[in-house]
């Protein structure tokens, strides 16, 4: 298991016994923020030159008003020295806490803007492939699928894109014709294939 991993699952257990999995998470993505608006802040937070005292101490001011998880998770990870994974935790927390709350996040690519319409369908038919859970869309557009769509969700990707079609084929063509070429018994190139 990766540090992010041991790490956020962790947490998630600690924030879970606590009742604290959604403010944990809020809490983190707002000292996230912070980190990327101020540089003298990531300066003081990813910067090894406090002594582990003071770096303790000003947590504790920094995070004052956040739930006890997330000022001992932010403490521990500056005692371990392992400030620089902080983001990556933070995404691999959120997809286990939407998980536990029974919601899926589903990236979807398509080749034009989807209207409002279409996304209520996708996310309808997805909530019943997904046995009730609610998902959560991202859309996004890429021309170069030419139509079709791309998901991805928990980690799996299902491209019922032209182009992933397209390219699903022509690679099938090519293993059937080198199939073909090889039961035939023939001493020349297989077909589709480039002379040297």
């Amino acid at each position: 298991m990766s540090a992010v991993s041991t790490y956020a699952e962790a947490l998630f257990e600690a924030a879970r016994e606590r009742d604290e999995l959604e403010e944990v998470l809020d809490d983190l993505k707002e000292f996230v923020n912070a980190l990327e608006e101020s540089e003298e802040l990531r300066l003081f937070f990813y910067g090894g030159q406090i002594p582990e005292r003071e770096k303790r101490r000003a947590i504790d001011a920094l995070t004052e008003g956040m739930a006890l998880s997330t000022r001992n998770f932010l403490k521990v990870l500056s005692d371990n020295g392992r400030e620089e994974i902080l983001e990556e935790v933070l995404l691999r927390y959120e997809e286990l806490v939407k998980e536990h709350l029974g919601k899926v996040e589903v990236e979807v690519t398509t080749a034009v803007e989807l209207s409002e319409e279409e996304v209520g369908r996708i996310n309808e038919r997805l909530g019943r492939l997904l046995e009730g859970r609610e998902v959560i869309l991202d859309t996004s557009v890429d021309p170069d699928i030419l139509g079709g769509a791309v998901f991805r969700f928990g980690g799996r990707r299902v491209d019922s894109s032209v182009r992933g079609q397209r390219l699903s084929l022509r690679e099938q063509m090519r293993e059937r014709s080198v199939v073909q070429w090889v039961g035939s018994g023939r001493r020349r190139s297989p077909p589709y294939s480039r002379a040297p």
